[in-house]
């Protein structure tokens, strides 16, 4: 039965992501979700199989449903898009200003300089 450790990687992967999404260390879901750090970093790492009563909680504890912890795809490695999302996050909140500074600071980093 090989699919179960791929099923469990994939779903640690997914929590690790949405957790960093919404910018929380291990500790803090963990207080969240009622389990230990020691539980949600072997949960991320493929390590532990999940009742469906802690990945409802873990999804609770996260503000998604269970539905959309559980999404598993494959294909797009999801911690990129989680990253892409937080930074347009934070670029809706800046003003013109700034936001011209980090374009700057991008095309630096780019190495593509400015168009």
């Amino acid at each position: 039965m090989k699919e179960k450790p791929i099923l469990l990687q994939r779903f640690g992967r997914q929590l690790r992501v949405f957790r960093k999404q919404r910018m929380i260390s291990r500790e803090e879901l963990g207080q969240k979700a009622g389990l230990s750090t020691k539980d949600i970093e072997e949960l991320e790492a493929g390590k532990e199989d999940p009742k469906l009563s802690t990945i409802s909680v873990l999804a609770g504890a996260l503000d998604l449903s269970t539905e959309e912890l559980l999404c598993l795809s494959e294909g797009h490695d999801s911690e990129y898009y989680a990253y892409r999302f937080h930074i347009l996050q934070l670029v809706n909140t800046m003003s013109n200003q700034d936001l011209k500074k980090v374009i700057e600071n991008v095309h630096r980093l780019s190495g593509k300089g400015q168009t």
